[in-house]
């Protein structure tokens, strides 16, 4: 438990301190002065004023902060040029990119070192629907399993989770699966019967053989496993200009893949009109830290490497995250000043200060929500 929650605090201080570190950066570039640059969340423990800026860390040890003058309205002076307000809209659109541009190069360059150790091709992605990747070239990856029904002969002889079977055996019969059909096919008359089926995990890469026994499904009318199997692809970025650009073309992949998953969620929940299907497909901090436990209490040979790619995956989505334009997200505050550099009117202080508040509590609510559907999952 401890390492799981060393690293989990390791991964979302990296995130959000490098998201905080663009919107520095680009501030100081443009002149704005920087109030507190804060590596964890106050309180403070110890703290240096250097050139203006309050260089701090604090007590608890997630990710870190930047106050930049401005931002939050206090003690606005119209002739201050350090004043976050007083610059030029394309300025403070850039300030507010920043964070979001180095979450996205963060992911990038992971994907890249993960993706070039292994030969450019990237870890299998199971698929959840369908889905057309425009770059790299997908390598199908059939028979992983999905779900275990809980007193299941799969359950019974220990198969895990994103087990893909390689092989099925019995007596002096054998079959290489290439689709459920087959798995299916294989089982249709063994009820009783001691089948093995050899695996690969395609998470931790362990090879594992179980020797299962299946049972009589009444709804599947024929003996049955208790698995629900699935496709998984391997992309491969093996040509010469996909090596070159391979980071920035598997987070392209990810990212519409993720969308077009999140949209299939939100679709499937309007037309059955129950929320908890989009409910389930989001996590929270609680969630996040689950799925790190779980890859490493699982092990194996690709820890490391899948604990990178989650890093790469998380940046990417918190990102795109803070790209909406939801008050108190940047992508809120990019809407007012959108709004300024069109009109050429700076929008109402006021308003917008309780936009933004708004905003906060209700991204604090659904956040609390959220913790508690994760807390019961786990």
């Amino acid at each position: 438990m401890i390492p799981s929650i060393l690293i989990f605090i390791l991964i979302l201080s990296l995130l959000v301190f490098v998201h905080e570190l663009g919107h520095f950066i680009m501030a100081r570039k443009f002149g704005i002065n920087v109030e507190e640059f804060g590596i964890g969340l106050p309180p403070r423990i110890w703290g240096k004023k250097i050139k203006g800026t309050i260089y701090s860390i604090n007590l608890l040890p997630l990710g870190g902060f930047v106050k930049i003058k401005g931002e939050d309205f206090e003690g606005y002076n119209p002739k201050d040029k350090s004043n976050f307000i007083n610059k030029k809209p394309w300025q403070k659109s850039l300030v507010l990119l920043a964070g979001i541009i180095m979450n996205l190069l963060l992911a990038v360059v992971i994907f890249y070192f993960i993706l070039g150790l292994n030969g450019f091709k990237s870890a299998p992605i199971l698929l959840l629907q369908d889905h057309n990747f425009p770059f790299g070239k997908a390598e199908p990856s059939p028979n992983v399993i999905t779900f275990i029904e809980s007193d299941s002969p799969a359950q019974k002889a220990g198969v895990q989770f994103a087990d893909k079977i390689i092989k099925m055996s019995y007596k002096e019969d054998f079959v290489y699966p290439q689709n459920v059909d087959e798995v299916r096919a294989f089982v249709e008359n063994k009820a009783g019967e001691k089948v093995i089926l050899d695996t690969v995990n395609i998470n931790s890469g362990d090879k594992n053989d179980y020797t299962v026994v299946p049972v009589y499904n009444g709804d599947l009318k024929q003996p049955a496993l208790g698995i629900a199997l699935s496709d998984a692809v391997i992309l491969d970025y093996n040509t010469g200009v996909d090596r070159v650009f391979a980071g920035f073309l598997h987070g392209w992949n990810i990212t519409g893949y993720a969308i077009s998953v999140f949209g299939g969620m939100i679709s499937a929940s309007i037309q059955s009109r129950d929320a908890g299907i989009v409910a389930e497909g989001v996590s929270g901090p609680v969630g996040i830290f689950g799925v790190v436990r779980s890859v490493i209490e699982s092990g194996g040979k690709r820890v490391v490497s899948t604990m990178f790619d989650l890093t790469a995956i998380l940046s990417l989505s918190l990102g795109i995250m803070n790209l909406l334009p939801i008050p108190a997200l940047d992508g809120g505050r990019l809407v007012f000043v959108v709004s300024e550099w069109i009109t050429g009117k700076r929008p109402s202080q006021k308003l917008e200060a309780r936009a933004h508040q708004i905003g906060y509590f209700l991204l604090l609510a659904l956040l609390l929500l959220i913790t508690v559907k994760d807390i019961r999952r786990l």
